[in-house]
């Protein structure tokens, strides 16, 4: 019985932070990789720093229209998995959202790649947001093929909030390659991801 009750008041405290955060549209962006960690590197073009830029450009927009963005790192530094889940439960926010670019050996493939948590105490909340992103992504982007996964991801299983893992598209991809580094691209899928919001 104690469990029990333990168990609902965590809950209970759970959803009120997250009501608080909504409210304030406390929003965090993990700019994946960073510093010694340059990701996927495609014509002298690193993850890293498309990661930034988009992180970037998603701070200015969604501030211009009231959220308040925190971006894990704001300049090419290296930070740890487990540095950045810390900070995330700190700031209580009522989305993460961590950005990253793919790679494969197949060239032609294009296309971006949602990843969500099916943990237990989140898994509606992170489906509902996983379901607006891609619709939104779709109707407003280039993409046509958005693919929705559940994965156990560090930066996802341990966060204690609602969080979603981006892959931009495909590095290896010429016309994905283009889209994600240009300004035009990565206004029309910042511009997706708040209309999600």
């Amino acid at each position: 019985m104690k469990r029990l009750a333990y168990l609902f008041v965590t809950v209970f405290l759970f959803c009120l932070t997250w009501v608080s955060n909504a409210q304030q549209k406390t929003i965090i962006i993990d700019a994946g990789h960073g510093g010694k960690d340059s990701g996927q590197v495609a014509e002298s073009l690193k993850e890293k720093d498309i990661t930034l830029q988009v992180a970037k450009v998603f701070q200015k927009v969604a501030g211009e229209k009231g959220y308040d963005v925190i971006l894990l790192r704001d300049n090419d530094k290296f930070i740890s998995l487990e540095e950045r889940i810390k900070k995330i439960n700190e700031v209580k926010p009522y989305l993460v959202i961590s950005l990253h670019a793919n790679a494969t050996t197949n060239t032609n493939k294009s296309g971006i790649e949602l990843y969500f948590s099916e943990s237990e105490e989140l898994k509606d909340v992170n489906f509902n947001f996983i379901s607006k992103i891609s619709s939104s992504l779709i109707t407003q982007t280039k993409y046509e093929d958005v693919k929705v996964r559940n994965a156990n991801f560090k930066i996802l299983s341990e966060s204690n909030y609602p969080a979603v893992l981006i892959e931009l598209g495909f590095m290896t991809n010429v016309n994905d390659l283009d889209y994600i580094r240009s300004e035009k691209g990565q206004s029309e899928i910042v511009n997706a991801l708040i209309a999600s919001l």
